[in-house]
């Protein structure tokens, strides 16, 4: 549910991220069948990449374990998440796995990173801008970690 809720955040503000020289690409740990099936439904003009082995995630620091995703405070996020219309369906990868947002340059240099501390954590879409406008127009790539 949490993974649906940011795309669709990512999604909305995908022209400002262009228009600020990066692209947005998400990047899941589930098999190719899962990522094709995120793409149709939850981001159709993003790249989606795949890596079950969740390597990317542990390069980044990503959190995981079941208290990290299940702990008491993604509680109200979770509230906020359905309120919202979001729901929590199968889940499609490493179901105890944080995700995140990451600006990565094209020579592969992690320039600025969001981690979620819990489940539903996400950066609000206002401060990634902020920080991605402030970061330049050099060909960066813009990547959001889902679970």
């Amino acid at each position: 549910m949490f993974c649906k809720q940011q795309a669709a955040q990512l999604c909305g503000i995908r022209r400002e991220i262009e228009a600020a020289g990066a692209s947005l690409v998400f990047i899941g740990n589930g098999n190719t069948t899962f990522a094709r099936d995120f793409k149709d439904h939850f981001a159709t003009e993003c790249t989606i990449l795949t890596d079950p082995s969740s390597a990317s995630y542990a390069l980044l620091g990503a959190g995981r374990g079941m208290w990290a995703t299940l702990s008491p405070r993604s509680w109200p996020a979770g509230i906020q998440a359905m309120r919202l219309g979001f729901r929590q369906t199968r889940t499609k990868g490493h179901a105890y796995l944080l995700g995140g947002v990451a600006v990565v340059d094209t020579a592969g240099a992690v320039r600025w990173k969001y981690l979620s501390r819990f489940a539903g954590d996400h950066p609000a879409p206002a401060q990634i801008l902020v920080a991605l406008r402030a970061l330049g127009r050099d060909g960066m790539s813009f990547t959001q970690l889902r679970p």
